[in-house]
């Protein structure tokens, strides 16, 4: 089988800020960003995968923006010091020669929602997406998989189903019940995540609980009623876009280690010495012949 990584890069640049202390380089500029997303990457890119790829959200805002202006509007100003290493750490990734994509007036998940669509019927392909947004769950399938790089966990729709108890398919219509605050989602105030659960369980999706709005509670319904407008635009904003005119092809995200490359880009011109050991390491493993069991 082979594979296919895909990465949300701005959940990975999150990560790195505040999981590495401060990292001043010679001219006093911290690189704390660049050097934790690199080590991250390393570590992904050391299970081999044939095909690999970084998501990056767009800078400027999105359709979802314009639908609810308060989309986000609970994040935290970004940092100087973390914004001005995004750039740093991109151009880092171009230098060495590791795919990623960028579509003007689209976010990362929107490209990895297209990726995973466009190729997860290709033959013999396992597909993994790294990230810890709960949107991507719905995008789960027999060869599609989720790693949250925060728990380091690969969940499959065999745990998906057991920790939801319904199918991926239905993880928008839940969030657009129960909301998310990480992205400033309001959801259906009232209605929490055990409910939003046994609504989908036995209902369905968004169309179907209020086509049996009569069934619900007198509460549950009430609350409904009042909050459809808000219910229905809380799915439009966890529903993923498929990007028209996407060219990227499979082949264009061909995964080609060139560790002189790395060393080079990493030790030499950003000064991470402590990486040349984790590359020589890495050097070694990715080419130590396979040993054949003799049982």
């Amino acid at each position: 089988m082979k594979k296919l990584f895909i990465l949300d890069g701005s959940g990975f640049l999150y990560r790195a800020y505040y999981a590495f202390p401060s990292l001043p380089n010679s001219e006093g500029t911290n690189t704390n960003v660049v050097y934790g997303f690199v080590r991250m990457i390393l570590k992904i890119l050391a299970e081999k995968p044939d095909y690999f790829v970084i998501a990056w959200d767009s800078p400027v805002k999105t359709h979802r923006h314009e639908s609810f202006p308060e989309y986000k509007a609970n994040r935290k100003k970004m940092e100087d010091d973390f914004k001005q290493q995004i750039p740093i750490t991109q151009q880092m990734i171009e230098d060495m020669k590791l795919p990623s994509l960028i579509v003007p007036g689209y976010e990362a998940d929107d490209i990895i929602a297209t990726l995973v669509t466009r190729y997860k019927s290709e033959p013999e392909l396992v597909i993994d997406v790294y990230s810890s947004d709960k949107d991507l769950k719905q995008l789960l399938d027999h060869n599609v998989f989720c790693i949250d790089p925060m728990k380091n966990n690969r969940v499959d729709t065999k745990q998906f189903l057991q920790e939801f108890l319904f199918s991926p398919s239905f993880m928008l219509d839940y969030l657009a019940l129960i909301g998310d605050s990480s992205d400033n989602i309001p959801g259906v105030a009232g209605i929490g995540p055990k409910k939003a659960s046994d609504l989908i369980k036995q209902y369905g999706n968004l169309d179907q609980i209020y086509a049996h709005i009569d069934d619900l509670s007198p509460d549950i319904k009430q609350k409904l009623i009042e909050q459809r407008e808000v219910a229905y635009m809380s799915r439009k904003l966890v529903d993923l876009c498929m990007i028209p005119d996407f060219s990227t092809i499979l082949s264009d995200l061909k995964c080609t280690i060139d560790f002189d490359k790395y060393n080079e880009v990493l030790v030499r011109d950003l000064h991470f010495a402590s990486l040349e050991k984790t590359l020589h390491e890495m050097k070694k493993k990715f080419f130590m012949p396979q040993q054949t069991s003799l049982f």
